[in-house]
Order: C-alpha cells, then sequence, then structure tokens
C-alpha cells in the first residue's frame, strides 16, 4: 500500500520530499544552540468564560480582551491582541509606560527613582518626590518618539546632575537621603558596573560584542557543593578574551550564582528584582581585596603604572589615580601611599618567594621585564586604591 501511494500520490511525494529538507534545515539549526517554541497569535479572538464558584460546568459569560474598567479603553482601531496591548500601553492617554520607563532611568542615574519605589507604582507605593519634574519627563519622552538615548542625554547634562557629590552640612541634615536633590548622586556602583570598572582600567576588558556566555573566575569546587548539576556539568573557566569580557555575557546559573556578584547584591535569578538593594558588608572588601577578579586588574594597572606613569613613586601613584578616578589624590592620601610603597617594597625585595606566588593571580603571565617585587608593589597599590570608597562609589 506504501508503494501504491507512491507512485500514485504525488501529492504526499511532494510532502515527504518537503519532510526530509526541513529535516535537515532543523538539525543545521540545531547546531547553533537549542531550539525553543514561540507563540504565535490566532486568528480567532480569544477569549475565556467566566465560572459561577470556578467549576467548569457553569460557565456565566464569555470574555473577551479588554482593558480594566478604572483604566483607559484601547484605541477603537486596536486589534484585541497583543499588537492592540502594545498600541494601548504607549498611547497618550496612558501616561504609566512613559513615567515608569523614565524613573528607571532617573534610578539608574541618580541612584534612587523620583518614585523612590520604582517597582510599585500603586496606592502601596511611595509618592513621587518632584511629582511635576516626572510628569514633564514621561510627557518629553513620548512627545520624542520616545527615545532613551535623548532622555539620558538630557538627564546627564542637567545642572542636577553635575551638582558637587558632597553634601553641606545643611543637606546632610536636612536631606540625608538626597530626596530633594540637594547634591549630585552619590552611591555604590552595582557589581557588574565594578568588575567592568577594574578590567577597563588594567586594559584587560575585551570589547567583543554578541556571542554566547562566558565563564569567568570562580571559587574551585563551588558547583560541586551546590545544586548546579552532576560531576558531568562542571564549571570549565574560560581563556583567553572570554575571562575579561562584559559582566553583561557572564554566564550564570540560579543554583550557582557567581559570589564576587552576589556580594554586591546582585540577584540571583531566582525570583524577579525590580529594585536592587545595596548593602555595605565585610565581605565587600574582602572581596575586593583578594577575589582574583580584582587582584588580576591591580596587577595589570600596577604594570601599566611601572611603564607608563613616569619614574618616580609620586608620578606612578597619580597615574593609577587619575586612571581610577579621574583626578589626582590628595596630599595626605599621597604621603599615605608614598610609606605604603616603602614598606611593601622592603618587604618583597626581601621575600622573593612570596612576590613571585602574589604575581601568580590572575591569568595573565607577569612581566619577565621588571622585577618581581616591583610587580608585587605596585600590584598592592593599585588594589588600595581600587578598594577606595571613592573608587566604587558613583
Amino acid at each position: 500500500s506504501r508503494y501504491l501511494s507512491q507512485q500514485s500520490d504525488k501529492e504526499m511525494g511532494a510532502l515527504k520530499e518537503q519532510i526530509a529538507r526541513l529535516n535537515k534545515q532543523l538539525e543545521s539549526l540545531s547546531q547553533k544552540g537549542s531550539i525553543t517554541l514561540v507563540s504565535e497569535e490566532a486568528e480567532s479572538v480569544p477569549y475565556v468564560d467566566v465560572l459561577d464558584r470556578g467549576s467548569y460546568a457553569a460557565r456565566i459569560k464569555r470574555v473577551e480582551p479588554d482593558t480594566p474598567h478604572f483604566l483607559p479603553a484601547m484605541p477603537k482601531d486596536a486589534p484585541k491582541n497583543r499588537l492592540g496591548l502594545a498600541q494601548w500601553t504607549t498611547m497618550p492617554e496612558n501616561p504609566l509606560t512613559a513615567r515608569v520607563t523614565v524613573n528607571r532611568m532617573w534610578q539608574e542615574i541618580f541612584g534612587s527613582g523620583l518614585v523612590e519605589t520604582s517597582e510599585e507604582f500603586g496606592i502601596v507605593g511611595d509618592r513621587p518626590s518632584h511629582p511635576e519634574l516626572l510628569d514633564y519627563l514621561a510627557v518629553d519622552f513620548m512627545e520624542n518618539g520616545w527615545k532613551m538615548k535623548r532622555m539620558y542625554k538630557m538627564m546627564l547634562m542637567s545642572a542636577t546632575y553635575q551638582q558637587s557629590a558632597k553634601a553641606s552640612k545643611f543637606a546632610s541634615v536636612e536631606d540625608p537621603l538626597n530626596r530633594h536633590l540637594s547634591h549630585g548622586p552619590r552611591f555604590r556602583m552595582p557589581a557588574e558596573s565594578l568588575r567592568d570598572i577594574a578590567l577597563q582600567s588594567s586594559g584587560l576588558l575585551a570589547r567583543k560584542m554578541g556571542g554566547p556566555s562566558v565563564k569567568p573566575y570562580q571559587p574551585e569546587g563551588l558547583w560541586a557543593t551546590s545544586l548546579a548539576g552532576n560531576a558531568k556539568d562542571g564549571y570549565e573557566v574560560g581563556k583567553g578574551d572570554d575571562l575579561y569580557r562584559r559582566s553583561l555575557y557572564t554566564y550564570l546559573k540560579r543554583t550557582a550564582p557567581i559570589p564576587n556578584m552576589t556580594v554586591f547584591d546582585a540577584p540571583d535569578r531566582t525570583n524577579f528584582c525590580a529594585r536592587r538593594q545595596r548593602s555595605n558588608t565585610p565581605m565587600a572588601a574582602l572581596t575586593l581585596m583578594n577575589d582574583p577578579q580584582f587582584l588580576e586588574p591591580a596587577r595589570v594597572l600596577g604594570i601599566r603604572a611601572i611603564k607608563e606613569g613616569g619614574a618616580t613613586t609620586e608620578s606612578r601613584i597619580q597615574f593609577i589615580a587619575k586612571t581610577l578616578l579621574a583626578r589626582p589624590l590628595a596630599d595626605e592620601d599621597l604621603q599615605f601611599l608614598i610609606k605604603t610603597h616603602t614598606k611593601f617594597h622592603a618587604r618583597y625585595s626581601a621575600d622573593l618567594t612570596s612576590a613571585a606566588e602574589l604575581l601568580k593571580v590572575g591569568d595573565t603571565p607577569a612581566d619577565q621585564t621588571i622585577p618581581l617585587p616591583d610587580q608585587a608593589v605596585w600590584m598592592l597599590i593599585a588594589s588600595a586604591i581600587l578598594n577606595t570608597d571613592a573608587n566604587i562609589t558613583k
């Protein structure tokens, strides 16, 4: 019967050839990554039935997609699907989307949104600290084509943002949380920014865009002691540029988060996080001082200081300071680091073994043209400046 159908039914033969071609195409796509399902809009209007006391056998009435009565109605010509929902979300009569968006942008720039509870704009959320400003930004955002770069530029070039971050005595008492914008923003940067700044300042940051996730440094054995998977699903640290790509590309697994990210309050992805908290614990300082993710950039930055910072101790310290802080150090801090340099140099000159051991941190090899004690000393000086509050605080 199969032979007969293949000979007599030309349509079946064409379909079989099409299936073979599609299977080959599927195999080709599968080689580039896992295939996932995507949803498709149905041609018919979706609906749900209102049930009497939740009984599927007792349908009261049929309900089609629409907005709640207490919100603006959908445009008359808008389809009752996701496209219509997008049109309703962004129409001028519905300012909530623009208000939430500009508030999150303000939060990113200033550390706290005009509505501090950026995750909650309802009756249980906080009132705007500057309601007129929030309205103005939302309307301006909509009227200028929802251009995010333009909005960021306007915020960054404002006199409010360009204020000094140093609070006056009056502001410290009357506006300690800076809700009235009495001084410039001052807050500890997020985990990803801290890592990227360390890599960028040392020159290690890989600027490649796109591609699969990468696996930078992680404590050995972490996955084995977690619920991350079986022995076959190990964490293999990357090589080359994979170690130095932006934190955006870091491979994350919910059951085994990256410790140096968790310490700085990065979410573990097990729950939705609308607004990160900021904590200040001893673990943060210990991470900056001991984690290879920060020690290796400090070592490479120290080598840069030796090669590019001039011949004197003072000029090299100021080179590191300008690279990390975008300003020279005050004389008091400079003198302290000069004394620290003298102490470290005496120690490592007398203990080359410890200097060599310190320089093993990270995948970047030590510079064979520079004495080991000098590399160790300037690595620790760069690490000290990397740990300052001025470096980790925006």
